[in-house]
């Protein structure tokens, strides 16, 4: 059992971070999504979701797809390539996949869609694996 800790405020998924994403996510066939529609509040250039955003989403939905696997891991590198603009006021989709584990460093990547399913965004992390999670530890998230 983990230690107890404080409560999650995660600015990409926690409900209680008034200024957060509040990402939520679903799993099936080895992958996680997530689906959101960005506001004005995230924009970088007119119209455009800001890149630091996108970065983010792609980070957060490596790390669930690693968490609901039952892995506890930290991101160890990150590498983001944006294809296209992604625009406020439209839904995304982000779609994650674990490709493999290489001794202590798991290899996922993601992909982001505009409405139209054309890829705007992807990326490639590396994860630093540092234990297996009980369910109780999956459970609090």
């Amino acid at each position: 059992m983990m230690e107890q800790r404080e409560e999650i405020y995660c600015f990409g998924c926690s409900e209680k971070n008034p200024i957060g994403l509040k990402l939520q996510f679903s799993f099936k066939e080895k992958q996680s999504f997530t689906e959101w529609t960005p506001t004005r509040e995230y924009e970088g250039f007119p119209g455009v979701l800001h890149g630091g955003i996108i970065a983010t989403i792609i980070d957060e939905v490596m790390a669930k797809e690693i968490e609901h696997r039952g892995i506890w891991a930290v991101t160890a590198e990150m590498n983001v390539k944006y294809l296209k603009k992604t625009e406020i006021g439209k839904k995304l989709i982000a779609k994650s996949k674990f490709l493999e584990r290489r001794k202590k460093i798991l290899h996922l990547e993601t992909e982001i869609f505009n409405e139209k399913g054309e890829i705007t965004a992807k990326g490639h992390g590396k994860y630093f694996f540092i234990k297996n999670l009980d369910v109780s530890d999956i459970s609090e998230r």
